[in-house]
């Protein structure tokens, strides 16, 4: 009897739970991944085109110039001088502080170092026997932020301060002399993966002079192998994408910047230089790019004045410059 009552309650509760069992799965349907989350993903224009040149992070770079005839206005004696070349070692350091699919801010550091060989001219010369013995200096820091409003749209901001100078002297050059502000505002569209542009202003010395000038970016792959980069009016370079671990780039890009003299607290010297030039960058290993430069240094500006930020009706002193052939090479790591 206890053995017939034992089997009727297993019965009895097996019973109870295939129909609980039941119960719970026609309550409770099957779920999947999209019932875990179905608010919509807001999507958000990228900083860059397919195929793009990439990023820099770590840039160690040397250059050569060969020589070069150049000619001081006023002079109390007609002759022309000459420099055997110029050697300059550029140096970059560039990083995201802030790398989310809606804002991208990089802080950048640079530091270039140019030396001019010559004679070692003297009186009545005294710009060029500054730069025989000092060479000039530049040192800076830049903020861009890259800032996507949605998929088609961005903005992009980008501030930069540079120190230039000859060499700091007490009482005579001081940071707040040798320091240039510069800066750019862009507003952008990106209708594709293959094509980014925008229009905006820019506050720029790469002419060696304050100007305040619109701006175009434009950046477009047309195909696996071509396509174009360009900030215009600053550079702008038609690449070909050889394969995937090599680029061939032939553009121009404008440099230049205001220099406080050594000795001279009131005495800046404005440099500007327009660089058509054909580069080539590969990959070397993992991260590690090479880049090679050749083109040739055009002389835009390198006059003296004698005011900060002066303009054309204070040059002291005005150099007809030669053009130059140079040549740069860099070791880069990157992003890709």
């Amino acid at each position: 009897m206890p053995r017939i009552l034992l089997l009727g309650f297993i019965l009895f509760a097996a019973s109870v739970l295939h129909a609980q069992s039941d119960t719970t799965a026609q309550a409770m349907p099957a779920m999947s991944f999209e019932d875990m989350d179905s608010k919509p993903v807001k999507r958000f224009a990228t900083q860059k085109v397919l195929n793009q040149s990439p990023n820099r992070f770590i840039s160690i770079g040397y250059e050569y110039q060969g020589g070069y005839d150049f000619k001081a206005i006023p002079s109390p004696f007609n002759e022309t001088l000459h420099y055997n070349n110029t050697q300059a070692l550029r140096l970059g350091l560039f990083t995201p502080i802030v790398s989310k699919n809606n804002l991208i801010i990089n802080l950048g550091a640079n530091y270039h170092r140019t030396l001019f060989n010559g004679a070692d001219y003297s009186f009545p010369y005294p710009l060029y026997q500054p730069l025989n013995n000092l060479g000039l200096h530049s040192a800076g820091l830049s903020l861009t932020v890259f800032k996507p409003l949605n998929e088609k749209n961005f903005m992009i901001l980008q501030l930069m301060g540079d120190a230039n100078w000859q060499q700091f002297e007490k009482g005579k050059v001081t940071l707040y002399h040798a320091t240039t502000v510069s800066g750019s505002i862009i507003y952008g569209w990106k209708p594709s993966e293959n094509l980014m542009w925008g229009l905006g202003v820019s506050r720029t010395y790469r002419l060696g002079r304050p100007l305040l000038i619109p701006v175009l970016l434009y950046n477009q792959t047309f195909n696996e192998h071509w396509g174009i980069e360009s900030v215009f009016p600053a550079k702008a370079a038609i690449r070909r994408n050889i394969n995937k671990k090599s680029m061939l780039f032939a553009g121009y890009e404008l440099e230049g910047n205001q220099y406080a003299l050594n000795g001279f607290q009131t005495t800046y010297l404005q440099r500007g230089e327009i660089r058509p030039r054909i580069s080539y960058e590969r990959k070397l290993l993992d991260y590690w790019w090479i880049s090679i430069q050749a083109g040739l240094r055009i002389n835009g500006r390198f006059n003296t004045v004698d005011r900060y930020n002066g303009k054309e009706s204070n040059e002291v002193v005005k150099t007809t410059m030669g053009n130059a052939l140079f040549f740069n090479i860099s070791i880069n790591m990157v992003s890709l």
